[in-house]
């Protein structure tokens, strides 16, 4: 009987694979990566494959969707894989259904975690992670498809004073990002039909880009200037600030260049 374990990369590029995550895929007999979830762009296929001493089978969604009991786990019922995971591992669905099936087939499984944006971008801009409410995705938009779901999940944390996180959706397909601007945008295209003042150009909004990199960017400001702000990396990411401790306050200035006339408005 073989085995199934799932590996963190982090979020920038193969550095961020711990030595507990190198030393598991050096000893696996076949090694699967995915980049469909993240693409990390700063990746190095060629250097990981250097670090592992061994190639690397990158895998599609529909690899590890409709076919994973035909590919990947056929394979770990009779040897020992890793799947090499952007992030955290059990972050994604996927993965978690992934983890569920090789279970179901007796397959042993083991999960060695990565740096996640969840902690990531809370711990980089500053704001005590504990105070986050819900998370939410923004997609890239189609002429039918426009999901109103991230302007209410800011608006019921804001109501309870707590902060949100907000995804920045990327198309594997289009290689495609979205941006910090045209996430922006596309909440206030939404305030601008329902006129609840939950994403207005003066409200506070911290954007942080290359998460994971040496020189990540951090950006406080007014929805209104973070529009313009040049935050030149990806992937990018939004947070929409609560109510905010003194701490947080100081961090912001600090960490992010926030402008104190706009923090005094959050405590």
């Amino acid at each position: 009987m073989g085995s199934l374990t799932f590996i963190g990369l982090g979020l920038h590029n193969e550095k961020g694979l711990s030595l507990v995550g190198l030393e598991k895929a050096r000893k696996a007999e076949k090694v699967f990566i995915e980049t469909y979830t993240n693409p990390m762009p700063h990746l190095s296929m060629e250097n990981l494959q250097k670090l592992l001493g061994k190639p690397i089978v990158r895998l599609s969604r529909g690899d590890l969707e409709e076919n994973a009991k035909n590919g990947i786990l056929r394979d770990a019922k009779k040897m020992d894989v890793v799947l090499l995971v952007p992030g955290d591992p059990m972050v994604a669905t996927t993965h978690v259904w992934l983890r569920v099936e090789a279970l179901k087939m007796g397959i042993k499984t083991e999960v060695v975690n990565g740096v996640s944006v969840y902690s990531a971008a809370p711990s980089v801009a500053g704001l005590q992670i504990y105070k986050f409410g819900r998370s939410v995705t923004i997609p890239i938009p189609t002429e039918n498809y426009k999901p109103q779901t991230p302007y209410d999940v800011i608006k019921e944390n804001s109501k309870r004073g707590l902060h949100t996180l907000v995804l920045l959706d990327f198309s594997s397909e289009k290689n495609r990002w979205i941006s910090i601007g045209e996430g922006l945008s596309y909440l206030l295209e939404i305030e601008e039909e329902r006129k609840e003042k939950v994403v207005f150009r003066g409200r506070l909004a911290v954007g942080l880009a290359g998460l994971g990199s040496d020189k990540p960017v951090v950006k406080g400001d007014t929805v209104e200037k973070l529009l313009s702000y040049d935050f030149k990396l990806f992937p990018q990411t939004l947070i929409f600030p609560g109510r905010l401790h003194f701490m947080e306050v100081e961090a912001l200035k600090v960490f992010a260049e926030t402008p104190e006339e706009v923090l005094k408005l959050y405590v």
